[in-house]
């Protein structure tokens, strides 16, 4: 008895596995930019939201080579966009107004002074929004 194997189920049992499995995991990438969050062991899950605010310095320029550090200014985004401090102050008011009680998440990286997390918390506390500060887990826990 000779005959052709038929792989016309295979493949579709291996079809239909790679569906269930996508479509059963849950993949959440939040937007944002990517920065270096500072270590906690304390954590939340993230709940989803509009509105994520990411804080980093601008990159170290080495055009001259010293050993003084000079200061270097932060970057705000919005999401994925890049705004000043001045653009975010005025667009602050304008969110407030179309997402009521959102909340917001801001992603410092570990190396932005202290200053700038305290003054975004305030402006957006000023309008009602719910502040988390964004933290990664430790390695060891």
């Amino acid at each position: 008895m000779t005959g052709t194997i038929n792989f016309v189920p295979l493949v579709n049992v291996v079809l239909l596995l790679l569906f269930f499995f996508l479509v059963g995991s849950s993949f959440i990438t939040l937007p944002g930019i990517v920065v270096e969050l500072p270590k906690s062991p304390f954590g939340i899950s993230v709940p989803l939201s509009n509105l994520i605010v990411s804080v980093f310095l601008e990159p170290e320029k080495n055009e001259f080579p010293s050993n003084t550090a000079t200061k270097r200014a932060a970057l705000f985004y919005i999401n994925d966009q890049e705004v000043s401090l001045d653009e975010l102050k005025k667009m602050i008011p304008l969110l407030a107004s179309q997402h009521p009680n959102q909340m917001v998440i801001i992603k410092a990286d570990k190396e932005v002074p202290q200053a700038y997390i305290i003054e975004l918390t305030n402006l957006f506390l000023a309008q009602n929004f719910s502040v988390l500060l964004a933290t990664q887990p430790n390695a060891e826990h």
